[in-house]
């Protein structure tokens, strides 16, 4: 297996923030191979810890750790704990990438194409440049989507793929978010690509919505959220995929809903973006989406029309 395009991707995700590696800790939650097989492509002093079990090294000044690269598994036991690490992580002044999900796969020279994420991050900030000035969103596509909103008055933000402190950055990444406001957003979503965090439904899932608010859904996912909280139907994100490098649904929701040429929303909790607050948040991708924006704006690697 061949592993330096994935060297080369890291090493630009951590150096890229404008911070000295001094050194890394590669915390895991599940996977200790996938860990040391990270560990020993980098060029830094490296540590390898168990989220799950061991306490962080306190002596810093021995290690000198600055960064951390988080292996997690949102939907599995223990990662209450890995959350509560990277709180202390961020205290500590570390900046951090996580890795969510990951299988072994996703180390071959073969996952990855030709991006340059410095580049990358470059796209995204002169998209982050304009896309403040969108008001009005209507999304359609050929599988039914036909969903209208306003994001006028509410925040974006990035998600470029280089480490940070007191974000979550991933990788892969790219893509730029915010929330609707929520008593604007009226229609249906067919969703035809990934959902949080691996379900790759076998048709497309048709979802309703009015003012904001799921209204009524296919007996297939009304099953899939029926443990969720009741915040869990309400909006709460529309982002636009970016990274030209995400060719195909790997059932992976960190991955797949990146793609370039493709957006998703998310029910739940808003990230502060929106009014919605929920313990959950879940993500679906729409694929192939068609955009009308008001005003127009340019989107990479995506067709985008007037009103």
């Amino acid at each position: 297996m061949k592993m330096d395009k994935i060297r080369k991707n890291l090493m630009d995700a951590l150096t890229a923030g404008r911070s000295q590696v001094t050194g890394v800790l590669v915390a895991y939650q599940m996977n200790r191979h996938i860990a040391e097989r990270i560990a020993g492509i980098l060029p830094y002093p490296v540590k390898v810890m168990d989220s799950t079990k061991e306490i962080p090294p306190l002596d810093t000044a021995q290690l000198k750790i600055s960064h951390v690269i988080e292996l997690y598994h949102p939907a599995r036991e223990g990662y209450h704990r890995c959350k509560e690490l990277r709180k202390s992580f961020w205290d500590s002044g570390y900046q951090t990438l996580s890795l969510y999900d990951w299988q072994e796969e996703y180390l071959d020279n073969q996952f990855w194409g030709d991006l340059d994420y410095p580049a990358l991050a470059a796209i995204i900030s002169g998209l982050m440049a304009r896309i403040h000035q969108a008001k009005r969103f209507k999304i359609t596509s050929p599988q039914g989507t036909d969903i209208s909103f306003s994001t006028e008055g509410r925040r974006w933000l990035e998600a470029n793929g280089i480490s940070r402190n007191g974000n979550i950055s991933q990788m892969p990444d790219g893509e730029v978010y915010t929330c609707p406001v929520e008593e604007t957003f009226n229609g249906v979503i067919v969703v035809d690509g990934t959902v949080t965090r691996s379900w790759v439904p076998t048709k497309p899932v048709r979802l309703e919505f009015s003012k904001g608010q799921l209204v009524h859904c296919s007996k297939e996912f009304e099953k899939y959220i029926k443990n969720f909280p009741e915040e869990i139907k309400t909006i709460g994100e529309f982002a636009i995929g970016l990274n030209p490098d995400v060719h195909r649904v790997v059932g992976n929701i960190s991955v797949d809903e990146k793609a370039a040429g493709t957006v998703h929303f998310a029910l739940g909790d808003s990230y502060g973006l929106g009014k919605n607050k929920c313990d959950c948040h879940l993500d679906f991708v729409v694929r192939n989406p068609v955009l009308q924006m008001e005003p127009k704006i340019e989107i990479p690697f995506m067709k985008v029309y007037d009103f």
